[in-house]
């Protein structure tokens, strides 16, 4: 069998994508950044690779396609947000399958992808794309509040919300400055900067996870993410749910595969953002062509259905034959992920509780990524996330249960 090539993998601590390889017999040629330390050993790695992905993306395609047949590699595949346009790039050069170029930009900017929403007629935020953070005349036809994020950020990084008009500038700027710094190797170079401002509505945050293969399009798992109040939206939990007969859930399932439909993603994961409004009704917010999380949207999928997201996808960027699926997986478990809470800023000084946590016969894995010294600075700059708790439970009602647990349980101590 042909190798994969996994760019860009940002976290190794994360080794579901890893460990879902070594299960497959599928073996992995890791392509790793020039800014970025090689990474220990993982499971099913067999070789790594070294190459300019960020700051110089065509001589690293070059040298991609160059040195492909003497590593064996057959595919390629990411599951970071930032590595989606060049990884569609590095399958188009070597003739593998992959997502097309222009969808992979498309999925990349949060203006363009919400044009294709609004085209296609699916309910999703008004917006409007802010290319001068001293003009806002475009910001207000849509009101306050307003979400403010960057053009091509991921998870929640640089998000603000503005609730008056006297903040608004301020905040616009914050948010420029997270963009110009934090996220600039990160663009699309063919595609100008910007910041996407949307409305803001009150409401249930949800997550489809999908996958498109040659039989059509699957809705693997369906979850809650909680109900966030901003002002900078961090993420918090993803609990599955098992219900998918429940009326609100197939609407969120429908909603998701029409999501993916209007980005014209043809092949592999793709990472659906959803919202449950006041009056119940689903709406698009964003898709990442990518499994979510680093990995963690494969846990939710693997741990409450049996099958192996990661692995489906690393098959057909191999373009190996995948089993056959129904249009929504059953679950028979509740997998969560909990997001550890900031709760504040400065200097990381341990975990208070965590050691309770790890004795709880519901945990069933613990990854930590701030080490002591750590600065955490204040939002909307993003200095990373504190640590994830994956679990698996009987019921939703267990699974609530035990992220209010842990809401009780668990904390950070900050020295400022």
């Amino acid at each position: 069998m042909k190798k994969l090539a996994l760019v860009c993998h940002r976290s190794a601590k994360l080794s579901f994508v890893f460990e879902a390889a070594e299960a497959a017999g599928i073996e992995l040629v890791l392509i790793y950044d020039t800014t970025e330390s090689a990474p220990a050993h993982l499971p099913a790695v067999t070789s790594t690779w070294q190459l300019p992905v960020f700051d110089e993306p065509q001589v690293a395609l070059e040298a991609f396609g160059a040195g492909v047949q003497e590593r064996g590699i057959g595919g390629v595949m990411t599951v970071r947000e930032e590595a989606i346009i060049w990884t569609a790039l590095a399958a188009q050069k070597i003739g593998t399958p992959g997502i097309d170029p222009h969808v992979a930009a498309l999925a990349r900017n949060k203006y363009l992808m919400r044009q294709a929403f609004a085209e296609a007629g699916l309910r999703s935020p008004g917006f409007c794309y802010i290319d001068n953070p001293h003009d806002l005349s475009q910001t207000r036809a849509l009101g306050l509040p307003l979400v403010i994020k960057p053009l091509s950020g991921w998870s929640s990084t640089g998000v603000m919300l503005a609730k008056t008009a006297e903040e608004l500038p301020a905040l616009v700027n914050a948010v420029w400055e997270v963009q110009s710094k934090d996220l600039a190797r990160f663009y699309d170079q063919d595609t100008a900067g910007g910041l996407v401002g949307k409305q803001y509505g009150r409401g249930k945050d949800c997550v489809g996870e999908c996958l498109v293969n040659s039989e059509g399009m699957h809705v693997l798992a369906v979850g809650e993410k909680g109900q966030p109040e901003g002002p900078w939206f961090e993420e918090t939990i993803y609990r599955q749910r098992r219900d998918i007969d429940d009326p609100l859930i197939m609407a969120l399932c429908e909603t998701a595969r029409a999501g993916v439909k209007a980005l014209s993603i043809t092949m592999g994961a793709a990472h659906v953002e959803l919202r449950l409004d006041a009056n119940q009704q689903a709406y698009v917010i964003e898709i990442g062509a990518r499994i979510g999380g680093s990995g963690v949207s494969h846990f939710v999928v693997e741990q409450s259905t049996g099958v192996s997201f990661a692995a489906l996808c690393m098959k057909a960027a191999l373009g190996l034959p995948t089993p056959a699926l129904p249009d929504v997986l059953p679950a028979a478990k509740v997998a969560a992920n909990y997001i550890i809470p900031l709760r504040g800023d400065g200097r990381f000084n341990g975990f208070s509780g965590l050691e309770k946590v790890a004795e709880h016969p519901e945990t069933a894995r613990i990854v930590t990524f701030f080490e002591a010294g750590h600065l955490s600075p204040p939002p909307p700059a993003f200095g990373g996330y504190p640590g994830f708790i994956f679990s698996v439970h009987a019921s939703d009602e267990a699974a609530s249960a035990y992220h209010q647990w842990l809401d009780a349980s668990l904390s950070i101590n900050w020295n400022q």
